[in-house]
């Protein structure tokens, strides 16, 4: 029996609806959130009002979500013979296997087939075989008993492979199929759907197609929406309220929608389910009807950080140790550190003029929807109702924030070597439009992205966490306008008890931030890559980033906003322009004094 599991967290990314998961030598992608048999709702009345959806709700605990059989095109590494699935022949917790040999489990294909419009399908292996004009017959061949053979005598690489038919003997090596054209030169157009929908639910696409592997980069690209749950929805009482919980209950929605149909049905169980009497239930269906409802304010994805900012910077003074958002304010003190970092501590209370030691957090996480290869189209992550049900999860945890001195940051960013560095990765992101999805590389961005990475590889030394659990979320002034900020929240990112052992509260500190900053600042002054790194005109996927490396400033990609995109060290450090130039000039001045 085979058992394939994936962890809650991941049916949000990265094995999200439409991605491609390997689980114990078998192929699967995930269904869209509309197959879903049930779910669990997740209470974020901000952001099901952003994403404009009724609901959005985590996988079951226990349950099973359902993933396709994908590739379909099978074979057998004992006698090559490949073999094209179907969900028909598909056995319980059974792999699918070979009937020429006994106890050989069929293995999928490499290759899949993508378009810019994010459909996916199985490369045509009858057309490739067929497409070399080598076999004996003279005419098309109806059959498909085809074999995924290796020739010996050409080399390696995909030009010894090759695809052959043994009915009439046609056969095509794999050495051209990644080109760019290559499907459409065989005669195969894009489908218009994804592998788990059928012909009827196809749309017309004129997308080319493009032969890549299924394991490749270009063949996912989640997109997800986060946010911080604030209050008054944070609060303890507030989430008790009869009204808020009945607004947040699918079913109670449905009811407004159409209440008349199977009402009293209905009202037993929204009662079963909220532990609200049917007698409340009713009063407040009535006033639903009528629109008595408090009314609320439109938002967008564009409010998510600024309502966050206001939160963080100004949180509640009165808090209720179950809420959802516990913070409290401090300053940083120079007389925090001891004699030795006192003139490093003077220089960080100008830069960062307050930190907020978040004690508790409630993230939210929703896939919003996906793309593929040239990111042409989104396709929603639930393909069934554009107000369905989208996948999210939720994270408990802690965490740390630094406001940023706004007065000296404007003055810094306006400096002709910052604002140069910056042209230079903001002209490689216009020239990229399927990195449409990135933030602006402004300066402050690049700056204050790259001063969080240094602070994650920093505080996996001093709290005990791993990288991967942790994230980090930025702060910063938009360009299309709104509030001035300039801010970085490093918190947890696990969804276990691992989120609220109080080790990044503990950090916040006044006196252990500044050995926190000290330490980071430190490590990242000499890279080992040095001077390459610090010298180099562009690094990471399509250069997108400047002095930045694996050995120095990237992290986990879970834990970055921009999948380790838009980073400059140079803008941190620097000697010349560097924002802590003076901090680095007072931490380099502390350690070559020696131990006092």
């Amino acid at each position: 029996m085979t058992v394939r599991r994936v962890r809650r967290s991941q049916t949000v990314s990265p094995f999200g609806v439409g991605a491609i998961i390997d689980v114990a030598g078998e192929s699967f992608v995930a269904e869209d959130a509309g197959r879903w048999p049930w779910h669990e709702n997740v209470t974020m009345p901000r952001l099901t009002e952003i994403l404009g959806v009724r609901e959005i709700g985590t996988a079951p605990n226990g349950g099973s979500l359902p993933y396709y059989r994908f590739p379909q095109w099978l074979f057998c590494p004992g006698c090559r013979r490949m073999e094209r699935w179907s969900t028909a022949r598909e056995k319980r917790n059974a792999a699918p296997s070979c009937e020429t040999c006994p106890g050989r489990r069929l293995v999928p294909m490499r290759f899949v087939a993508i378009c810019g419009n994010g459909h996916l399908t199985d490369v045509d292996w009858w057309r490739w075989a067929h497409s070399s004009g080598s076999g004996r017959s003279g005419g098309p061949c109806r059959h498909s008993r085809l074999t995924f053979e290796t020739s010996g005598g050409v080399g390696g690489g995909l030009r010894s492979t090759q695809v052959r038919c043994l009915s009439c003997g046609s056969a095509r090596s794999l050495e051209n199929l990644p080109a760019k054209d290559s499907l459409r030169r065989v005669g195969q157009g894009c489908s218009g759907r994804q592998p788990w929908q059928t012909d009827s639910e196809s749309s017309r696409c004129d997308q080319q197609l493009r032969a890549v592997q299924r394991g490749a980069s270009s063949v996912y690209f989640p997109r997800t929406v986060s946010a911080i749950d604030l209050p008054p929805d944070s609060d303890w009482e507030r989430r008790n309220d009869p009204a808020l919980r009945l607004r947040e209950n699918s079913d109670f929605r449905r009811l407004v929608e159409e209440p008349n149909k199977r009402r009293a049905e209905r009202l037993e169980f929204i009662s079963e389910d909220t532990g609200i009497a049917t007698d409340e239930i009713e009063r407040q269906l009535d006033r639903a009807i009528r629109h008595e409802d408090v009314a609320t304010v439109s938002r967008s994805e564009d409010d998510i950080a600024p309502e966050e900012w206001m939160a963080l910077t100004d949180p509640p003074k009165i808090v209720d140790s179950r809420d959802n958002f516990q913070a409290r304010v401090t300053k940083m003190h120079a007389s925090a550190a001891g004699y030795r970092l006192a003139p490093v501590a003077s220089q960080l209370e100008y830069i960062v003029t307050e930190v907020t030691r978040v004690e508790r957090l409630r993230e939210v996480r929703v896939l919003r929807g996906f793309e593929r290869h040239t990111m042409e189209h989104e396709v929603h992550a639930n393909l069934s109702s554009r107000n369905g049900v989208l996948p999210a999860v939720e994270v408990l945890g802690e965490g740390f924030f630094l406001r940023f001195n706004e007065e000296a940051l404007a003055s810094w960013e306006q400096r002709p070597q910052v604002v140069d560095r910056a042209r230079t990765l903001s002209r490689r992101l216009d020239a990229r439009p399927e990195f449409g999805w990135l933030p602006t590389a402004t300066p402050r961005f690049l700056l204050l992205h790259t001063f969080a990475h240094l602070l994650l590889r920093q505080t996996a030394f001093e709290a005990g966490y791993s990288t991967s659990s942790m994230r980090e979320r930025l702060y910063v002034t938009s360009p299309k306008g709104g509030p001035r900020m300039a801010g970085i929240l490093i918190y947890t990112a696990a969804g276990d008890s691992e989120g609220t052992m109080g080790g990044l509260v503990r950090l916040g500190a006044p006196d252990l931030l500044v050995r926190l900053i000290t330490g980071a600042l430190a490590a990242a002054r000499w890279c080992s890559f040095d001077p390459v790194c610090g010298e180099s005109s562009g690094q990471g996927p399509h250069a997108l980033s400047l002095a930045a490396c694996h050995a120095c400033a990237l992290v986990p990609e879970t834990s970055c906003v921009t999948s380790n995109r838009l980073l400059d060290r140079s803008l941190v450090l620097d000697e010349e322009f560097g924002f802590f130039r003076e901090a680095v000039a007072a931490v380099e001045s502390a350690y070559s004094a020696g131990p006092r």
